[in-house]
C-alpha cells in the first residue's frame, strides 16, 4: 500500500523571508523530523492500492515513471508543487490526481507501506 502524506501545519509562517524557494527549503527541511521516516506536521490524505499505484505509473510518461515509479526504490518520495506540475498532464483520473491539482503549496510525501 502507499501512503500519501501532506503537509498540513507550518511552524515558520511568521518567519517568511520574501524568497519563495528559500522558504520551501526551510519548511520541508525544518518539518521532515529527526530522522529518516519521520514525518511532523504532516497527515495522511489518502491511501493507494499496490495496483492501483501500478496503473498510474504504466499510463504515465517517462518523468512520471522516474520520479514516482523510484519509490520501490527509495520507499519515500517528496513532492513539491514543480513536481506536480509535470506530473498533472501526464497522470490518469484518480484520487492522487486530485489532491495534485491543489498542491499549491507545501509538499506531498509518498511513502510505501510494508505492513
Amino acid at each position: 500500500m502507499i501512503e500519501v502524506y501532506k503537509l498540513t501545519k507550518r511552524h515558520l509562517d511568521g518567519a517568511k523571508s520574501g524568497d519563495a524557494k528559500l522558504d520551501q527549503i526551510k519548511i520541508f527541511s525544518t518539518c521532515i523530523g529527526h530522522g529518516v521516516g519521520t514525518i511532523d506536521f504532516s497527515e495522511k490524505v489518502l491511501e493507494i492500492q499496490n495496483e492501483e499505484f501500478e496503473e498510474i505509473i504504466k499510463h504515465g510518461d517517462d518523468y512520471l515513471q522516474f520520479k514516482i515509479g523510484n519509490l520501490s526504490k527509495y520507499f519515500e518520495i517528496e513532492i513539491f508543487p514543480e513536481h506536480a506540475a509535470k506530473l498533472l498532464p501526464h497522470m490518469i483520473e484518480c484520487p492522487l490526481k486530485q489532491i495534485l491539482q491543489n498542491l499549491n503549496e507545501g509538499y506531498l510525501v509518498l511513502r510505501k507501506d510494508f505492513a
